[in-house]
């Protein structure tokens, strides 16, 4: 499955609480969204963040992305 644009809402669905719904066992994900929540970045930083990540680390990701629609 393709990885959503940079403009794509999922993101900001993650970063909105919605990674709380990602059912996931990779660490880096769950460092991401650990760090992300308490972090006072506004929604669309978060959403860059996790973006950013998903683009580097997109071959190990593709469960985790094949949820995304269901954001």
């Amino acid at each position: 499955m393709a990885l959503p644009s940079k403009s794509a809402p999922c993101w900001l669905k993650l970063a909105d609480g919605g990674v709380k719904r990602l059912k996931t066992t990779n660490l880096g994900v769950q460092m991401l969204a650990q760090r992300l929540e308490l972090s006072p970045m506004s929604k669309a930083d978060k959403a860059g963040e996790f973006f950013n990540f998903f683009t580097k680390w997109e071959k190990g990701l593709g469960n985790e992305i094949a949820q995304l629609a269901s954001l």
